[in-house]
C-alpha cells in the first residue's frame, strides 16, 4: 500500500515514484480519453437526439455521486487507492460491452442502465490524485506537474481516436478503449508488485499495531465519515464545492454541446474534432508545469478568480464564432485559437482546488478528492450536461451559451463575497500550500 514516499520506490531516489506517478496519471487518463470524447458523438449517429444524450450522460453522473463517497472512504479505510482502481478498471472495462450493445440496439433505456452501472463501477478514478498528492510530499514538484501528464495523454488519445473512427468506424472506439485498459491493467499490476519489500513490511506492522488497539475498519470508516462530515460544516469546503458544481456545469459547454454542434450543426470530421480537443488539452501543460509558480504569485484563490474571467471570454468569443455573422470558412480556425484558452480556464482552477482540499485534509485525501469530483464532474457537469442540452435542443447553442455567461457572472460573484467576507478572519491564508 502506498502511505509513505519512502516506501514505493526502489533504491530510495525521489525521483522513482514521481516518474511511476506520472505513468500512472499518463495511462489512466489514455484509457479514459477516447470514450468521455466521443461517446456522445457514438451517439449521436446511432440515431439518439442531444436532449436523450444529456439525460443519459446526467443520470451517469447522478450514479458516480452515489459511488464516488463510497469509493473515497474505501480507498482511505478500507483498502489504498491503488487496489481501487485496479478494481475499477476491470469492472470498467467488463460492462463496456454492455453498454455498446444497448447503443446498438437503440434502446434508451438500456443505455441509461448500463451506463448508470459503468459509471459507478468507474467512479473510483479520483484515487489517481491521492496517489499523487501523497507522492508529492516532500518533493520540489507540485501536484500541477504530475497532472499535465493526463493532459498530455488527452491529447494524444483525442487526436488519434478521431482518425481511427474516420478511418474504421465507430467500432474503433470500442477496440481502442479495450486494448488501452488492458496496458493499464497490466502497469497497475506490474506497479503493485514492485512495491519494495520493506513497504509491506511497515505496512504489515502498523495493520499488526492497529488489531492491537483494537482498531477495525468499520471503526476507520465511521472515523473518515464522522470527521469529514464536520469538514463539510466548515466555510471552506463549502466555498471549493459549491463554486466547482458551477464551475463543471460551465465546462459542458465545452466538452459536449459545443463538439455537438461541430458534428450537428457544422458537420465537421471526427479527425477535426480530435484536433479541437488536442490543442485544448494540450495548452494546459504550461499551466500545470507552472502551477506552483503561479499560486506563489496569485494565490489559491487568486487562481479561481482568473480562471472564471477567461471562462466568460471564452464563452463569448464562442458565441460570436458559432454564430451566423462568422463565415464558415474561417469558423474553424477561429474556433481552433479560442480553444488555446481552455489550458487556464480549466488547468488553474484545478489545480487550485485540488490542493486546497488536500491542505484541509490530507489524512483523508482520497475522500476530499473524491468530494471534488464528486461537486465538479458529477453534480455540475451532471446539470449542465442535462439543461445544456434541452436548450441546445430546444432553443439552439446560443441560447446555451448565454446562459453558460450568466452562470459565469453569478460564480465570480460567489468567488468575490466568500473573499470579502473572509478577508478580516482566519480564512483562505490558513488553507494555502508554504
Amino acid at each position: 500500500m502506498m502511505h509513505r514516499n519512502a516506501d514505493l520506490p526502489a533504491g530510495g531516489s525521489k525521483n522513482n515514484p514521481l516518474t511511476l506517478i506520472k505513468a500512472t496519471v499518463f495511462l489512466h487518463a489514455i484509457s479514459q480519453a477516447g470514450w468521455n470524447r466521443f461517446s456522445s458523438v457514438y451517439m449521436l449517429s446511432h440515431g439518439f437526439t442531444p436532449t436523450q444524450i444529456g439525460y443519459v450522460n446526467s443520470m451517469s453522473k447522478i450514479s458516480k455521486a452515489v459511488a464516488q463517497p463510497l469509493w473515497g472512504v474505501a480507498s482511505d479505510s478500507v483498502f489504498d487507492p491503488l487496489t481501487a482502481v485496479i478494481a475499477s478498471t476491470i469492472l470498467g472495462t467488463a460492462t463496456l460491452t454492455s453498454v455498446r450493445t444497448a447503443i446498438d440496439a437503440g434502446s434508451a433505456s438500456s443505455v441509461t442502465f448500463w451506463r448508470v452501472v459503468r459509471s459507478a463501477v468507474t467512479a473510483a478514478s479520483p484515487a489517481i490524485d491521492a496517489l499523487v498528492l501523497k507522492l508529492v510530499e516532500g518533493t520540489s514538484e507540485g501536484y500541477g506537474k504530475q497532472r499535465l501528464w493526463g493532459s498530455v495523454a488527452w491529447g494524444l488519445s483525442s487526436l488519434c481516436v478521431g482518425p481511427l473512427l474516420d478511418v474504421f468506424g465507430e467500432g474503433a472506439l470500442f477496440l481502442y478503449t479495450y486494448f488501452v485498459s488492458g496496458v493499464l491493467l497490466f502497469f497497475f499490476l506490474l506497479l503493485r508488485r514492485v512495491l519494495p519489500a520493506e513497504g509491506a513490511r511497515k505496512q504489515r506492522d502498523e495493520n499488526a499495531e492497529k488489531k492491537s488497539r483494537g482498531d477495525n475498519p468499520n471503526v476507520r470508516v465511521c472515523n473518515t465519515v464522522r470527521m469529514t462530515l464536520h469538514d463539510i460544516s466548515g466555510p471552506h469546503l463549502r466555498f471549493v464545492l459549491l463554486h466547482n458544481f458551477g464551475y463543471g456545469a460551465i465546462m459542458v459547454l465545452f466538452d459536449n454541446i459545443l463538439m455537438l454542434q461541430l458534428e450537428r450543426d457544422f458537420g465537421m470530421s471526427r479527425s477535426v474534432q480530435g484536433v479541437f480537443t488536442m490543442v485544448s488539452i494540450c495548452s494546459t501543460l504550461p499551466v500545470y508545469h507552472y502551477s506552483r509558480e503561479i499560486k506563489e504569485r496569485m494565490g489559491h484563490l487568486g487562481m479561481i478568480q482568473s480562471s472564471i474571467l477567461v471562462a466568460f471570454v471564452r464563452l463569448l468569443l464562442t458565441k460570436v464564432a458559432c454564430s451566423g455573422a462568422v463565415p464558415d470558412d474561417i469558423r474553424a480556425t477561429l474556433l481552433l485559437v479560442i480553444q488555446l484558452l481552455h489550458g487556464y480556464h480549466f488547468a488553474s482552477n484545478w489545480t487550485a482546488s485540488v490542493e486546497m482540499l488536500d491542505a484541509m485534509a490530507s489524512r483523508r485525501r482520497s475522500l476530499m478528492q473524491f468530494l471534488l469530483n464528486l461537486a465538479y464532474f458529477v453534480c455540475g457537469a451532471g446539470l449542465g450536461n442535462l439543461e445544456w442540452s434541452f436548450m441546445y435542443e430546444k432553443k439552439g447553442a446560443q441560447d446555451a451559451y448565454n446562459g453558460g455567461i450568466v452562470l459565469c457572472l453569478v460564480d465570480f460573484l460567489f468567488v468575490q463575497l466568500f473573499h470579502k467576507r473572509d478577508r478580516d478572519t482566519p480564512t483562505l491564508s490558513g488553507i494555502e500550500l508554504p
